[in-house]
């Protein structure tokens, strides 16, 4: 059964006592509990405190790193020691606490290069279309929807590079460049910005669990994903300061 990563949000109050409230905003979501106005909605078996340790941990704002309302479980779910966690990570701690903006702001500056990259390479060919533009034309027994993708020349001088370069850049090993480029330069360092603090699992402070792949989409986001990491992100840099946020490994 899939593990996954739930970011929970509480509000003031849960430093008091984080485990008992994160107890509480979990328990309506244990498979077993009573469904809720008929629905069913169990979300997990387990669950404990993770993410210090790992690319899941929370960043530690400088100068607060021995802050003892900083959440940082000593031990694994079955009770075993845990390794400590370094100085400027964390499982969760109140808003205030935490710099959500290093590292969003470093990922959106790396992929804004790329994005670059990517345009000065591609000016260089004949406009092309992504994998997903060719495939919604419909199939052709004579040239399959991949083929044609890789027909274009663009696709055929980044192939070469591809192979030639062991030490091409990252992005050249996007396998669909066109999509994974597509937009503005905003608006693809934006993308990859949304997704450094949000996991796949959010439970927002008023006790409401949204999961990435079901995520109602919008007219301004039409990918379900990319409007729910979008939504997740502002959410979580939105938070009063005082508000708590944890990392929860969970079992489905």
């Amino acid at each position: 059964m899939p593990r996954d990563i739930a970011t929970v949000c509480l509000d003031a109050t849960a430093a008091d006592d984080v485990t008992t409230a994160l107890t509480a905003a979990l328990a309506p979501f244990e498979h077993d509990a009573q469904p809720v106005d008929d629905r069913w909605q169990g979300e997990w078996d387990w669950w404990h405190v993770y993410g210090g340790d790992g690319e899941y941990g929370l960043a530690v704002r400088p100068g607060h790193e021995n802050d003892p309302r900083l959440i940082r479980s000593p031990t694994w779910l079955d009770g075993t020691p845990r390794p400590a966690q370094p100085a400027d990570r964390c499982d969760g701690g109140p808003r205030g606490l935490l710099d959500l903006d290093t590292e969003r702001t470093a990922a959106g500056v790396a992929a804004a290069r790329e994005w670059d990259a990517w345009t000065a390479f591609a000016a260089r060919f004949p406009p092309a279309h992504s994998l997903r533009t060719i495939a919604a034309r419909g199939p052709s027994a004579t040239n399959p929807p991949y083929q044609a993708f890789m027909a274009q020349p663009v696709m055929q001088a980044l192939a070469a590079w591809r192979q030639s370069d062991p030490d091409a850049p990252t992005w050249t090993k996007q396998q669909d460049p066109l999509q994974h480029f597509a937009g503005s330069r905003e608006q693809h360092a934006h993308r990859a910005a949304m997704r450094v603090q949000t996991t796949n699992v959010l439970l927002t402070v008023d006790g409401r669990w949204i999961d990435c792949f079901d995520y109602t989409p919008t007219p301004q986001q039409p990918v379900a994903a990319n409007a729910y990491f979008d939504f997740a992100d502002r959410y979580l840099r939105e938070l009063p300061q005082d508000a708590v946020i944890v990392r929860v490994r969970f079992h489905s």
